[in-house]
């Protein structure tokens, strides 16, 4: 049995960071360990970092010639995956493909149902799904009993029991060696999130399970031995909350010291201003933290309120403000198009932006995404939202374009949100960083205006844009039967008009 892994080349380069990245990706290297630890010969493939075309990716496939190919995608990543599959299905029959990630966890019926070159569905987390369906289908034994499963059968989709998230201390240590040298690294030294945020789908579960602090500091001196990552913040901790458990937060700052490591990494975390005070920014700081992100999404109490969250306005000024005396630099993430937002809501938060005056602030426009709270309630039409674009390439916090609202069209949106940016750093005076941010966001800057003006020429013009379809695979083959799914009712987002005036091509 052979497995080849892989991370799609991107559909377009909107986002550098993600699309063209310095990193690889780490699902890869957890799935890869995992695959070697059960002795399952297995190739690695991340065409994003490699900046592989589709074409090479293939040829490496038909080089390896796995017995099994499996994909990795977000929501906008989808596409791509399935580009990557059909061209496997086309190239051999025999070969099985599988895809994973948050977009088919959130909507297994649909994905199969709508990209037929994916033989099988990985519901959840796949550390161990990928080694058992592995040897299942060397052995020729029966998929029902891979936990975490969907695939087709003679009657339909078949869904096998759900798998449980797998205990992190038991799982070996990544296998980035099996992968190209990176200038950083993304870590996880924890999974899982107990709020309840409208906007996320929570994909690792609301329980959170913890890695010892010595085995990060084993993950870290490896990557630091075998690679020497260069970039100022080599590290990035990926965790939901980085400081969920502020004691354990602690520790793992105490073991890091205790290693040296703050002479040798910086690094980066996210984390919630509920829990995150000065004491601890202080030690994250002498351990080697060089900036702190922060969630604080809205500046509308209502808004907090009504989002899971659990945050409130004057807790987030408590946690900026103890970043500030200690001086930790900040990292603030706004969504604008929250659940009935309004001009003066939006136009709160951009105003409470300028007033914690964040290093980086990041506004991001709602994205409906699958398996959300916010997903549901724009497809029953709530909270003033209206679907423009059923077009998953166009779920993009950035650049996107899925949604707008009732009272605020799309450009309007784009608008408060680029107006965001320029008014945080105007507003404190802060010229050469609106001018470096400008340069280092200037691709993503040119594809908005771009954007803009064909709007303005299509609108001039009555243009009637094109619908998209979803590409074509070959026939997957058929397995054993387990849990019979019934096909779903096509949902309002699936037949959601495309807006005349936003459906462009980023």
């Amino acid at each position: 049995m052979r497995v080849c892994l892989i991370n799609p080349p991107p559909h377009s380069v909107q986002e550098p960071m993600y699309d063209t990245p310095i990193f690889v990706r780490p699902a890869l290297a957890c799935l890869g360990a995992t695959l070697r630890e059960a002795g399952i010969a297995c190739l690695l493939i991340d065409a994003k970092f490699e900046r592989l075309p589709a074409r090479e990716v293939l040829a490496r496939v038909q080089a390896y010639r796995p017995d099994l190919v499996g994909l990795t995608a977000f929501t906008n990543e989808i596409k791509p995956a399935a580009r990557i599959a059909a061209s496997v299905k086309e190239w051999s029959h025999e070969t099985t493909t599988l895809i994973g990630g948050v977009h088919v966890s959130a909507i297994p019926e649909r994905t199969l149902n709508e990209f037929p070159a994916f033989d099988l569905a990985c519901i959840g987390q796949g550390d161990y799904t990928i080694v058992e369906l592995a040897q299942a289908l060397a052995d020729e034994t029966p998929l029902s009993r891979v936990p975490g499963l969907m695939w087709r059968g003679e009657q339909g989709l078949l869904k096998s029991v759900p798998r449980q998230p797998p205990a992190l201390d038991g799982l070996p240590m990544p296998a980035w060696d099996m992968l190209p040298g990176g200038s950083r690294y993304h870590l996880m030294t924890q999974r899982g999130c107990p709020f309840t945020c409208n906007f996320c789908m929570n994909p690792n579960g609301r329980t959170v399970r913890r890695r010892t602090p010595e085995q990060i500091v084993q993950e870290i001196e490896g990557i630091l031995a075998r690679f020497g990552p260069r970039d100022p913040i080599n590290i990035w901790f990926d965790d939901e909350i980085f400081t969920v458990n502020m004691r354990r937060t602690a520790e793992v700052c105490d073991t890091l010291l205790a290693a040296g490591l703050q002479k040798r990494i910086g690094w980066f975390a996210q984390t919630h201003v509920n829990v995150v005070d000065k004491p601890l920014l202080a030690k994250m700081k002498q351990a080697g933290c060089k900036r702190v992100g922060l969630g604080i999404e809205s500046a509308d109490e209502t808004v907090l309120k009504s989002m899971g969250k659990g945050s409130t306005l004057e807790r987030a000024w408590r946690a900026t403000r103890a970043a500030r005396e200690v001086g930790m630099p900040l990292e603030a993430y706004f969504i604008i198009g929250h659940p009935g937002e309004t001009v003066e809501s939006a136009r709160r938060t951009i105003d409470f932006a300028a007033g914690i005056n964040p290093e980086i602030p990041i506004f991001g426009i709602m994205v409906p995404y699958p398996g959300t709270s916010v997903a549901r309630r724009a497809e029953r039409g709530e909270g003033g939202y209206r679907i423009i674009s059923s077009e998953w390439n166009d779920y993009n916090k950035q650049i996107g374009g899925a949604v707008e609202f009732e009272h605020l069209s799309r450009f309007h949106l784009e608008w408060l949100q680029t107006s965001g940016y320029v008014y945080v750093f105007l507003k404190n005076r802060r010229i050469e960083d609106l001018a470096k941010f400008v340069w280092q966001y200037r691709r993503q800057g040119l594809t908005i205006l771009k954007k803009w003006g064909t709007q303005a020429i299509r609108a001039l013009r009555g243009a009637q844009p094109a619908r998209k379809r979803a590409p074509s695979g070959a026939t997957p083959p058929r397995f054993e039967e387990a849990t019979l799914v019934q096909p779903p009712e096509p949902s309002p987002l699936a037949r959601a008009p495309l807006a005349e005036s936003l459906q462009v091509q980023p």
